[in-house]
């Protein structure tokens, strides 16, 4: 049987892996598969090149309720009452503004 690939993500909420909390910002190592979720619930950003921008989330491709998920993360208010589109927008205007 093959070893698990091992993948390298920074967390951007805090998440219990393996029944140990882990606080946003803490860079974890874990199996592809549970990266793959973290990453497409938003809950971390990948950690290789860091010149390589392929690694950010595709709001576009994620459903209503990922969405939804993601900007109750942000803290935007009543989410449920956006459509997609206005999700996408709410969310990267406060991603961008917590990079500022």
């Amino acid at each position: 049987m093959a070893k698990p690939v091992k993948v390298t993500i920074k967390l951007t909420s805090a998440v219990v892996i393996e029944g140990v909390i882990c606080k946003a910002g803490q860079q974890v190592d874990v199996a592809q598969d549970l990266a793959k979720d973290l990453l497409n619930r938003g809950r971390g950003t990948l950690l290789e090149d860091a010149s390589d921008e392929s690694d950010e989330i595709d709001l576009s491709k994620m459903t209503k309720a990922q969405l939804v998920e993601v900007a109750l993360e942000y803290e935007i208010e009543n989410p449920d009452a956006l459509n997609k589109a206005d999700l996408i927008d709410a969310i990267s205007a406060k991603a961008n503004a917590e990079d500022d």
